[in-house]
């Protein structure tokens, strides 16, 4: 008897403590989850694919274009996208956002010259600062306005010379030519566009304008410009 009374009198005792560290241990789960930082951005990455038209300024010595050529252009689109536009909306809908883009795109543009049509196979990188000006609104909630700068490198370049006949020839000139083979590997273009990315689907539709900056080349000082109309299916990757 005098052995169960000291154990029910250990047993009381001990009981508040194993209370108090399983209180402690329960307020420090739900302080974890309660203060952990809540994600406002989200990250997108899909497939993209478009139709360029290009057109070109006429060269110095002579004219040389004709009218817009038809391309394509494909590759990956990734986005990020900041905040919420309300406090109860989704990651990734807030008014800011920025692109990247890895592609190839064709610039073909047709010409008076005795070969034909001149095309471009370009390595490019777009990046660009989207801005959303409809975020609180739920329908236009995509719609966004993208301001940027878009990096080419030469892939392929046809034909090897551009050769024009001249109505009232240069002393002792009969023609010019062009030399395609000459053309400067690299040209950065000023990028403005818009675009609306369908609710609930991830397809994007877009349309941009590309503004060439560089000469073709020394003796060819034409420069390019693009309008282009895209598709994306954009997959949400992360939050943030």
């Amino acid at each position: 008897m005098k052995k169960l009374l000291i154990l029910f009198v250990a047993i009381l005792s001990v009981s508040p403590a194993l209370a108090q560290i399983e209180d402690e241990s329960d307020f420090g789960q739900l302080s974890s989850s309660r203060f952990e930082k809540p994600k406002s951005s989200a990250f997108f990455i899909g497939p993209k694919v478009g139709v360029t038209m290009t057109s070109m300024t006429q060269p110095a010595q002579c004219d040389l274009y004709d009218k817009s050529g038809i391309g394509f252009s494909g590759g990956v689109a990734m986005k990020a996208r900041f905040g919420k536009a309300t406090e109860n909306s989704y990651e990734g809908t807030g008014m800011f956002g920025v692109g990247l883009e890895l592609k190839y795109k064709q610039n073909n543009v047709k010409t008076i010259a005795n070969e034909g049509d001149l095309k471009l196979g370009y390595f490019e990188v777009p990046v660009t600062l989207q801005f959303y000006p409809f975020a609180k609104s739920k329908i236009m909630n995509p719609f966004y306005i993208e301001l940027g700068a878009s990096f080419a490198g030469i892939m392929s370049k046809s034909p090897d010379a551009l050769t024009v006949n001249l109505n009232q020839p240069y002393p002792g000139n009969q023609s010019v030519t062009y030399p395609v083979g000459d053309l400067k590997g690299f040209d950065v273009r000023g990028v403005a566009g818009i675009g609306y990315t369908i609710p609930g689907t991830g397809v994007d539709i877009n349309a941009r304008y590309y503004l060439g900056t560089s000469e073709l080349a020394k003796d060819f000082t034409s420069k390019m410009s693009t309008v282009e109309v895209s598709l994306s299916y954009y997959f949400q990757l992360a939050r943030f």
